[in-house]
């Protein structure tokens, strides 16, 4: 009986991520700061070590839990790939922030990523509205994946590859064009950005300090794989769509009224979500015919 190789679409996408930034990272080590270029390489080490002992355990074991975490946790990598970008995102460019700046100037007539705050911030039932709108993308980004689990679990599968490739197209472009956005552009530190009141500017903050980094700008990943979550709902759960919209609606305004992005960031995350998403659909099929060829189509 042919024996096929025991990875997953999923792992695989993860594979070339850390094989194509370590290469990256091993032939320009000038260009990473605040850290070693010898620290980041061991960390994609320990990363690779953790997939294959899984792999491992998986093919040696027949656990059927694992066949759930390899094919979902990847995702979790997330937390750890976007604020690394900012360690080696300076080697063709510095931060573009300035050309963003007149692009918003040249589209809006003003700069949004300011006014927007400086107009709505004494009402502290608005701003707490868009710390929480903000936040709504991690919460959704769960609901995803509870929901295609409770449907089918290989809907839930597929959801995970798309939105984690999604995500890995993003950071490809804050590798290449740097910006690090007005809270940090403009103002230095998100503490600064707007007043810091109530539970979900505190929450919010406690989230920023633990993983956000002065990176990530143009495009707008949470733009980007916010109108995924639709995209995704569309074709697959139409119900959902509906009630997830206001969300997304309200989650644009909040990145720039908490000055995480310009307005010209939302709207290139929300143009390149498109492609990214059918790029990341086809190739879903494409790995899953070479390497998992009993798997359903979804």
């Amino acid at each position: 009986m042919k024996r096929y190789l025991p990875i997953y679409p999923i792992e695989i996408i993860t594979f070339i991520w850390i094989i194509f930034t370590g290469l990256f990272i091993l032939f320009f080590p000038s260009s990473v700061r605040e850290t070693t270029w010898v620290h980041l390489l061991m960390m994609r080490g320990t990363i690779m070590a953790g997939f294959v002992a899984v792999m491992l355990l998986h093919r040696v074991s027949g656990w059927q839990f694992l066949t759930y975490f390899r094919q979902l946790a990847p995702i979790l990598l997330i937390t750890y790939w976007y604020p690394e970008t900012y360690y080696y995102n300076q080697l063709f460019f510095k931060d573009i922030d300035k050309f963003l700046i007149a692009a918003d100037q040249w589209v809006c007539g003003c700069q949004p990523s300011t006014l927007f705050s400086e107009l709505w911030a004494p009402a502290a039932w608005f701003n707490e509205l868009m710390n929480f709108a903000y936040m709504s993308f991690y919460l959704a980004l769960a609901f995803v994946h509870l929901y295609f689990l409770k449907v089918k679990t290989e809907k839930a599968f597929f959801a995970s590859f798309v939105l984690l490739s999604s995500f890995l197209l993003f950071y490809m472009f804050y590798i290449f064009f740097p910006a690090e956005g007005p809270q940090f552009y403009i103002c230095s530190h998100p503490s600064a950005a707007i007043p810091n009141y109530g539970p979900m500017r505190g929450l919010l903050m406690w989230l920023q300090s633990e993983g956000e980094r002065p990176t990530g700008a143009i495009p707008s990943s949470h733009i980007g794989l916010m109108v995924t979550y639709m995209i995704l709902f569309w074709y697959h759960a139409r119900k959902l769509f509906y009630w997830i919209l206001p969300f997304s609606v309200l989650l644009a305004l909040s990145t720039v009224y908490i000055k995480a992005h310009y307005v010209i960031d939302v709207i290139t995350g929300a143009a390149l979500a498109f492609p990214f998403y059918f790029y990341s659909v086809w190739l879903w099929h494409r790995l899953n015919r070479r390497f998992q060829p009993s798997t359903r189509s979804v």
